[in-house]
């Protein structure tokens, strides 16, 4: 990948973690990058090749991880992920699901067909690590797997949310909480 595509990619997923994909347009990326709009549509044509770009991306990077991840415990392999969501809190962004999941309905279909395969993906990987973790005898909870799949994710995506619009470290209160109910 070229310098400049990977800094359009760059940006534009900085642009969508903190504003969201409806609120910039290839202006906001083109003038910071000193590059004119065409640069822009050379790499992506249409604003919906930027976003299902910078889904790949973020799914590729997932599947790094857990493949790098393997081989560790499971309780290690869930902390790794929940330090994800820390360093997006940290950077003050939230995810990419987090970011375009509340927009999916107005999103074009190729991107919303990203995100629902990513969705899939990280909840498949959740489900899988807590049966992993059960079967290790590092897990003990109540609930179902998929239950608890869908709170663990549920609430990292929410707490960065709830983080930004309160001010609070809300993040920090879940993680603890997932701790201490896994």
């Amino acid at each position: 990948m070229t310098d400049t595509k990977q800094d359009i990619l760059d940006l534009a997923e900085y642009l969508i973690r903190s504003r969201g994909y409806h609120a910039f347009s290839y202006k906001d990326l083109s003038t910071p990058l000193k590059v004119k709009n065409a640069a822009i549509h050379y790499h992506f044509p249409a604003k919906k090749d930027l976003g299902v770009a910078v889904i790949r991306k973020n799914i590729e990077v997932l599947q790094d991880c857990f493949a790098n991840w393997e081989g560790l415990p499971a309780r290690e392999q869930l902390f790794n992920f929940i330090e994800i969501y820390s360093l997006n809190s940290r950077s003050n962004l939230i995810c990419f699901m987090g970011a375009l999941g509340p927009a999916y309905q107005s999103l074009p279909e190729e991107m919303r067909a990203q995100l629902t395969e990513a969705g899939l993906q990280i909840r498949n990987w959740l489900k899988w690590i807590l049966n992993k973790g059960i079967e290790e005898n590092a897990f003990h909870f109540n609930e179902t797997v998929e239950e608890k799949a869908d709170v663990i994710i549920t609430s990292l995506l929410a707490s960065l949310i709830l983080n930004r619009v309160t001010g609070d470290q809300v993040l920090e209160n879940v993680v603890s909480l997932i701790r201490q109910t896994i």
